[in-house]
């Protein structure tokens, strides 16, 4: 079985920040008002729910 090396594939660069908790969240707020562009955000929130 031969293994063939495609090295011709354009994906593009993604960047994804992902922010955990208070501290991220606060942290992904901060680059979003800062104008950040070119990047995913993602925020879990992590407080327990009563």
């Amino acid at each position: 079985m031969a293994i063939e090396m495609i090295d011709n594939f354009d994906m593009g660069t993604q960047i994804k920040v992902i922010g955990v908790g208070g501290g991220g969240g606060n942290a992904v707020e901060h680059m979003i008002s800062q104008g950040v562009q070119g990047v995913q955000f993602i925020c879990a929130n992590t407080d327990s729910q009563a």
